[in-house]
């Protein structure tokens, strides 16, 4: 055939000047061997060496082996001797037996690319390419190569410049333009290494180039296999002569990646223009070096965005733009299991969703969850050969998807939204997934060294909401005091902007909730999607968006601390109650949470918290009672009739140290809760009680502020209670505390109040505030004289304190204690307790009573005949109460009284006087009561 060269059509077309036109020439080339071997990524290995390249013996390179070992190289101008470990020079005139070899065939990729500006960036800095010159024949119209060029690489005579030659002397010759029109055909096939598919075609190229140059042509040639094969856009091969035409566009198959070629441009020169692009925040200049692309860019670190870093971004739902990704940490329980659960919104239906591996190329054990064409795709690989689970159906574009995988050993299942599962199994015997690298979402910061592992060059465009990995769900924020997010770059924010349109009444504030939804937060006392309700609420629902804000315990829980709880939960996770020290999620702390159903009371004195879980979950929908304390380092929970739970904080630290204020159903900031607590989202139900040693804490009433409280639904709402009654819930039932001069279930019967012997239950007591009254009981002498016929033999009938009481805080009362009468008080220096106790007084007979203070001295007389004595410790004789006086009871009777009474009296009183000659009228003198009524 002697129209062509190697098997390829060279011939001019008739009616073309042989003179004034040239050939450019493609050529079917095989790879250089070893150099460029199909089949060898690197040098022949002439010995390998058992152990790792830590601890190596070569002399200038090593590599790991896959399947253990490692073998020598040399760097470039070296070869590695016979003993595969030292190398030698290589000389400028190698001989036969070491020189590179072009072999020829069709599986290789062959690019032939005239030297003109245009195209000059095309080549590649990682291939040398071969220059040759040509011989025209004017008559047979053939052109002939010279196979020395071919045989050899050496270096070039000429290097061609736009029209121009430039020889080794720097002289320029210039080269008229030439016509150039060349037809080629050529089968190329490519083979997908992963996939083991192949795709022939045929392709007849005509080029039309009037730049390049008849002496110079430049082949260039690659290897087939993926890591070695440069993406190729077929752009680039237009010259700025035949830019507007479609010729050139099936030069290179369309099944071949893209990319953007380096440009020839130095690394200094790239380096002066970032300079002078220099980006803020730390961010890095990125210089593709493309003509296409062509401007500079910044690769932003997590926490900044912009043109050139400059804007702060709160990520929580991160957004990625198929350049960036985040890393999150090394997963440390996927050695044998991975359970995977992601929610994200594509908008590209092309990209790395999330990746791990042992090495940095992913060489061997690694694990990918990527989108190919809208199905995902998660890969796997133990170290003996790869696993692929493919979905069955495509993903939903701009929508919210949610995807699981799960590995057990060398099995793996993909769920997509409702679909069914997809199983499949990696290749060979291990089962074993070792992982040193982070967890990438969105992207890897070198995809080009695992692109034939995981089959994608770009990552994720889209949204991501939530990642869950074994149990354990990251915080996509940046990891300073709460996120799990080590570093990223160019990460966005999905919720920007979510807010912006939104307007929340009453003082409310938007808040967002999600990606692409918000919240507003009303204040307490208001409601509504924009807070536009009112809301009275008596018994408190919570949202899981909800709380409210009490005082603090502070120093009343240093060693000792009870609590009860009625609650109903509709969900089986949340916050019920917590108290803190400090904000930066460490420190002393308590809380009541549920998680999964169980309720679980923790609490930390400082060196390590405990952790008490109820014995059984409780059923939702369903009013429970829970109790629980702790005295030192001992706790105890209670729930409703189960086994009692014990624990025990960790180290030796006993006491409670809690600042910062309480919060019900859920927190302002769970940023501020310890981490040790474990809670990330508030309770969703109802919390009708709350009482803290014993006294009773109106969650409404005393709230310091509160959010997003509604009002439980339930009979009290009703306001079943008449004429001022309290209603007071009891699960899904009440009962009603009526105020003087009404009783009854609903406090609907009027009743004659004026008698002044009175009958008290154990609810039931008299206000007294008036000066008159406060001055007879304080000071430093007291005279009081009644009687009483009691029913019960426990229950406080006389009280005066303060409103905070602690252990040597002042007060004086009178009461029963297992059927012994005490006479008790408090100077401020020592307690004294006179006590009598004699069942006689329960005969259901009235008893006169006569109890006096003098200073630290004090007297109890019974009918007129027994006197019991005792005196208070101290040099103290002033009684300093909070001037307000309690008979027959008080409101949160075991809280006031510290515990030295937990209820109040059952029976009747009469006749009492203070001062000897001041007789207190019981009912008229009285500033508020509850559930008197006459005694019988």
């Amino acid at each position: 055939m002697s129209g062509s060269v190697f098997g390829v059509d060279c011939r001019f077309k008739p009616g073309r000047r042989a003179v004034s036109s040239a050939i450019l020439v493609f050529l079917v080339i095989q790879t250089f061997a070893p150099v460029l071997g199909k089949r060898h990524k690197h040098a022949q290995v002439k010995a390998f060496f058992q152990g790792s390249c830590e601890h190596s013996i070569c002399e200038q390179k090593c590599r790991d082996i896959d399947h253990g070992g490692y073998a020598c190289e040399c760097h470039r101008g070296y070869r590695l001797e016979h003993d595969g470990i030292t190398c030698s020079t290589v000389h400028d005139h190698t001989t036969e037996e070491h020189q590179p070899k072009i072999l020829l065939g069709n599986e290789d990729k062959v690019k032939i690319i005239p030297l003109s500006d245009t195209n000059e960036h095309l080549v590649d800095k990682h291939h040398t390419p071969i220059h040759y010159n040509t011989v025209i024949d004017p008559i047979h119209e053939e052109v002939s190569f010279d196979r020395s060029y071919i045989h050899s690489i050496s270096s070039l005579d000429k290097v061609v410049t736009d029209n121009s030659l430039v020889d080794n002397n720097n002289h320029i010759k210039r080269v008229p333009n030439k016509d150039i029109d060349v037809t080629i055909n050529s089968d190329i096939k490519t083979e997908n290494k992963e996939k083991g598919d192949a795709l022939d075609s045929d392709q007849n190229v005509v080029i039309d180039d009037e730049k390049s140059s008849l002496e110079s042509v430049e082949i260039l040639t690659y290897d087939q296999t993926e890591d070695n094969l440069p993406a190729i856009e077929t752009e680039e091969l237009v010259s700025s002569e035949t830019r507007k035409t479609d010729e050139l566009k099936s030069l290179v198959p369309n099944h071949l990646p893209q990319y953007s070629s380096p440009s020839r441009e130095s690394p200094e020169k790239k380096a002066e223009r970032c300079d002078e692009f220099s980006c803020l925040n730390e961010g890095k200049c990125v210089d593709d070096g493309t003509d296409k692309r062509g401007k500079l860019r910044c690769d932003c670190p997590l926490g900044k965005l912009g043109e050139k870093c400059e804007t702060d971004v709160e990520v929580r739902f991160p957004k990625f733009y198929g350049n960036s990704y985040m890393a999150l940490p090394v997963l440390k329980t996927g050695y044998k299991q991975l359970d995977l659960l992601l929610e994200f919104r594509p908008l590209s239906l092309s990209g790395l969703l999330f990746f791990s591996a042992e090495f940095e190329d992913a060489r061997s054990d690694f694990f990918s969850l990527t989108l190919v064409n809208g199905y995902l795709e998660f890969r796997y690989d133990c170290g003996t050969g790869v696993g692929v689970v493919r979905s069955t159906s495509r993903v939903a574009m701009d929508t919210w998807n949610t995807v699981r995988v799960s590995r057990e050993e060398t099995h793996a299942s993909l769920w997509l939204n409702n679909d069914q599962p997809v199983s499949g199994s990696s290749e060979g015997s291990y089962s074993r997934l070792t992982l040193r690298l982070n967890m990438y979402l969105g992207g890897y910061d070198n995809l080009d060294l695992v692109k034939g592992k995981v089959g994608m060059t770009q990552g994720f465009t889209g949204c991501v909401e939530q990642v869950v990995v074994n149990g354990y769900k990251y915080d996509l924020r940046k990891a300073d005091l709460v996120g799990d997010a080590q570093f990223g770059v160019n990460i966005g924010e999905c919720s920007e902007g979510v807010c912006e349109d939104v307007v929340c009444e009453h003082s409310g504030q938007c808040r967002v909730n999600s990606a692409d939804t918000h919240i507003c937060l009303c204040p307490l006392g208001t409601g509504g999607e924009n807070c536009q309700h009112i809301v009275d609420v008596h018994i408190p629902e919570f949202q899981s968006h909800s709380y409210i804000e009490l005082p603090g315990l502070g120093r009343s829980a240093l060693l000792f601390i009870e609590v009860e709880v009625v609650l109903k939960a509709s969900k089986p996770d949340g916050l019920v109650l917590y108290n803190g020290y400090k904000l930066d999620r460490s420190g002393d702390f308590i809380s009541l949470a549920i998680h999964n159903g169980y309720l679980e009371y923790r609490f930390d004195l400082g060196t390590g918290p405990a952790i008490i879980r109820s014995a059984k979950p409780i059923q939702l929908n369903k009013w429970h009672w829970v109790r629980f304390s702790r005295t030192g380092m001992e706790g105890i929970l209670e729930v409703d009739g189960q086994v009692v739970s014990h624990g025990q904080s960790h180290g030796a630290f006993t006491q409670l140290t809690v600042t910062q204020p309480m919060y019900i159903g859920g927190h302002r900031n769970f940023d501020e809760t310890s981490g040790a607590a474990n809670v990330s989202r508030g309770f969703d139900g109802c919390i009708q009680k709350l009482t803290i040693n014993k006294k009773h804490i109106p969650l409404v009433k005393h709230a310091v502020s509160g959010v997003n409280v509604e009002s439980c639904v339930h009979p009290c709402v009703g306001q079943p209670c008449l004429n001022s009654g309290e209603c007071m819930p009891h699960g899904d039932v009440y009962s009603c505390n009526c105020g003087i001069g009404y009783t009854g279930g609903s406090c609907h019967k009027k009743v004659s109040m004026s008698t002044e012997s009175l009958m008290f239950s154990e609810s039931s007591y008299l206000k007294y505030t008036k000066s008159d009254i406060a001055k007879r009981v304080g000071g430093d002498k007291i005279d009081i004289k009644f009687s009483i016929k009691p029913k019960s033999p426990s229950g406080v009938f006389f009280w005066s304190g303060q409103d905070i009481m602690e252990p040597n805080s002042d007060y004086v009362a009178l009461g029963f204690k297992n059927e012994a009468l005490e006479f008790r008080y408090n100077l401020g220096s020592g307690e004294a307790v006179i006590s009598y106790n004699n069942s006689a007084l329960f005969d259901g007979q009235w008893h006169h009573i006569h109890a006096q203070r003098d200073q630290q001295d004090g007297f109890l007389s019974i009918d007129g005949q027994e006197v019991v004595e005792g005196s208070s410790r101290g040099s103290y004789t002033m009684l300093n109460t909070n001037k307000i006086l309690y008979i027959g009871g008080m409101p949160n009777t075991g809280g006031l009284t510290l515990k030295k009474f937990t209820s109040g009296f059952e029976g009747c009183i009469k006749d009492m006087t203070l001062s000897e000659n001041f007789q207190l009228k019981l009912l008229s003198a009285a500033d508020s009561g509850r559930d008197v009524i006459p005694c019988k």
